[in-house]
């Protein structure tokens, strides 16, 4: 059994009235391969066969008609007897699919079933569990299978990485049963399920009409799917390339190495990856061709990988993982990121006065280039221990976070995470305190953070853009051996954050 769609992406139309809701559809249908009608979410008045046909009809795809109950994650409030009846009296509209949870299919009575699939709509029988992915999914996939749908649906929460993998699994299930399948591993954890596994053979996955208009947490816009992820371009043999860290939603990365790999035309997808327990996902790194790796990650990830390039053990951090032949290799191209970004600053044999605030992965590769320029570096940290620790491993003196006020230099250098969006408000350096030439803050989103707005008055200021484009071009030429011009990176940034 096949679907009779161009792709993939299934636009998700959710509006509360019926002129909303045609203007949804028409917005949308460009970026869609398929469409669910979630009808739960208008009123019961403007369910009639005759508009439902219009707003198909105007569609011209595939439409999956979706009447959910309160308590699995829908609107309507009515008993699964009423939810069947709104089903069969829509029987005419000219829908391909409708979904039915489990629960509803568990409760009524063979009658009742009989007569939706008497009718032209296949069935997707759905589970959906908004709060984990349970351990018993092969018991839940035959309590579906047994009301013989054409299409299992499963939707849980992710609460591992893990989980993503155990969903895709049932898709090789399913197809030996001569079954349709959507699985779907939900929330920030379940970003890889929703990207990778129509191309293993699952049916579609959703996506929201616009930010904000999503049906549950963890979809992505059609429009980004689209544009850039090309996730119906997405098969077998797509090397799939990543950033993992916690928070991970910040990130630019997936918008700017996505574009790289399109434009010097190679195979392969980079997915924001949420990945708050860095060794529960350890044993998955050889499921991908290369990897960023961004806060807190940077130094713990050493324990993972078999090999260290010499920019990782003179920084003792790393932000790229390769996969090669012999192994995952890690390297720091942060580095060569810091020395970009100060590239009009820093001489060699430089003796500048230079502050830095942070002890973690970052702040290790701006030493590294401090140290190899002859900078005089001052490290500034909240815990005393690592700031004390950081300092003996480059020959720093330290001190803390708390005294920044009393300190003064050439260069001032933010290794911190303070201000990073959607923190804008906050700064590690009150205004008063900014008796520097040059400010560098390592952040790049926002562009202009709270610590450079304020320190422009009265220095020279590098945004943290700088060293992005810089460390990504040279990743980005670790994994490909191909060059990408900076400039070019750059405009993606840019475009990406003036449109937010």
């Amino acid at each position: 059994m096949s679907l009779p769609a161009k792709g993939k992406i299934c636009v998700v139309i959710r509006e509360h009235n019926a002129e909303d809701f045609e203007k949804a559809i028409l917005q949308n249908r460009d970026n869609s391969d398929l469409m669910e009608f979630r009808l739960d979410y208008l009123d019961s008045s403007q369910l009639n066969i005759k508009q439902l046909g219009y707003w198909i009809a105007i569609a011209g795809l595939p439409v999956i008609a979706t009447l959910r109950r309160k308590p699995f994650g829908g609107l309507f409030s009515g008993s699964p007897n009423e939810q069947m009846d709104i089903i069969n009296k829509i029987q005419g509209a000219g829908f391909d699919f409708v979904d039915i949870e489990l629960e509803t299919l568990e409760v009524i009575n063979s009658e009742q079933l009989k007569k939706v699939r008497a009718g032209s709509m296949q069935l997707i029988a759905s589970y959906h569990n908004f709060k984990e992915t349970p351990s018993n999914l092969k018991s839940v996939f035959k309590r579906i299978v047994a009301f013989r749908p054409e299409v299992v649906k499963i939707a849980t929460m992710a609460l591992s990485f893990s989980d993503n993998f155990r969903l895709i699994e049932l898709i090789s299930q399913a197809t030996e049963l001569g079954l349709m399948i959507i699985p779907v591993a939900m929330g920030e954890l379940g970003v890889y399920s929703r990207v990778i596994a129509p191309s293993r053979g699952a049916l579609l996955t959703y996506a929201s009409s616009q930010i904000g208009q999503e049906t549950a947490p963890g979809q992505f816009t059609a429009l980004g799917l689209q544009d850039v992820y090309q996730l119906n371009l997405i098969d077998q043999s797509t090397l799939i390339y990543g950033i993992i860290g916690c928070p991970i939603k910040h990130s630019m990365s997936p918008y700017v190495h996505n574009y790289a790999f399109q434009k010097v035309g190679l195979k392969s997808c980079y997915l924001p990856l949420y990945v708050p327990n860095l060794k529960e996902f350890s044993s998955y790194l050889e499921s991908f061709s290369g990897l960023s790796v961004t806060l807190p990650h940077k130094e713990s990830i050493l324990d993972y990988v078999g090999f260290k390039d010499r920019s990782v053990q003179e920084s003792g951090a790393a932000n790229t993982l390769v996969k090669r032949i012999d192994g995952i290799w890690a390297y720091n191209t942060d580095l060569e990121g810091v020395r970009f970004a100060l590239r009009d600053v820093l001489g060699h044999d430089s003796s500048c006065r230079t502050v830095l605030l942070g002890a973690g992965g970052a702040a290790r590769s701006a030493a590294v280039v401090m140290k190899e320029s002859g900078c005089d570096v001052t490290v500034l940290a909240r815990n005393q221990r690592k700031a004390k620790l950081f300092a003996r491993d480059f020959g720093f003196s330290f001190g803390s976070l708390d005294d920044v006020g009393k300190y003064r230099g050439d260069l001032l250098i933010n290794a911190t995470p303070i201000g990073m969006s959607p923190a804008n408000h906050e700064t590690p350096v009150s205004e008063e305190a900014l008796n520097y030439d040059v400010v560098f803050d390592m952040i790049y989103n926002p562009l202009e953070t709270r610590l450079l707005r304020e320190a422009k008055k009265k220095a020279k200021i590098i945004s943290g853009l700088e060293m992005f484009v810089g460390q990504a071009a040279y990743q980005f030429h670790l994994w490909t051996g191909k060059d990408i011009s900076k400039e070019t990176l750059r405009e993606v940034v840019f475009g990406q954050l003036r449109n937010r």
